[in-house]
């Protein structure tokens, strides 16, 4: 400080050096921003096919997680979402209870599922997330493609907000479940295939 009084030009040079400091860190900040989900405008939802018939449609209602998006580097972006197998709900008890019990997701057992994302491969504005997902105890590596929307100012919040979309298929065998049962006619009495659609917000911390 005392040679800013003395040294007018040397004043001059740190106002320009702490100018640069601060754009270089606004950038940063705003380049590679680790964002929070918001579990009140998240879900994941599932489609199997009961009966040969019809799909049935569920939701898991407890989402958590973090996602670090770079805007200028969305190829180095990652995340971590954990959900919550108690919270499957799709309007039909014994269902709930049957996709929560040991012969399917065995909630006691393992109460929670878990995606990590690894990295994404960049398209023009598509994505696709090399991820490793957990279920029911196992973790197999998959690929989902996604869209990515943002980021841009919530209104609610007043916070940098993105939406986050993918949907992917797996099979429920593939992750130490028993296999389908057969109905007489040799149909499966529900899929092993089950379809996996994820629409996520989530906030800037």
């Amino acid at each position: 400080m005392f040679l800013l009084g003395i040294y007018p030009e040397y004043s001059s040079i740190m106002k320009k050096l702490y100018s640069l400091i601060f754009l270089v860190s606004l950038c940063n900040a705003l380049l590679a921003q680790r964002y929070i989900i918001d579990p009140s405008h998240t879900a994941v939802t599932s489609k199997v096919l009961r009966f040969g018939v019809v799909k049935v449609v569920g939701r898991f209602n407890t989402v958590s997680g973090t996602v670090n998006y770079n805007v200028s580097s969305p190829a180095a972006t990652t995340a971590d979402i954990t959900v919550k197998v108690d919270s499957y709900s799709a309007n039909n008890p014994d269902g709930e209870n049957a996709v929560k019990s040991p012969a399917w997701l065995d909630a006691n057992s393992f109460p929670e599922m878990k995606m990590v994302v690894k990295s994404l491969t960049v398209n023009g504005k598509q994505f696709t997330a090399s991820a490793t997902l957990t279920i029911h105890g196992v973790t197999k590596a998959i690929s989902i493609p996604v869209t990515i929307n943002g980021p841009l100012m919530d209104l609610p919040t007043q916070k940098q907000s993105i939406g986050i979309a993918g949907m992917f298929t797996i099979k429920r065998s593939d992750y130490g479940m028993a296999p389908p049962r057969k109905l007489p006619s040799g149909v499966d009495l529900i899929g092993d295939e089950v379809e996996i659609e994820i629409n996520a917000l989530a906030l800037a911390e």
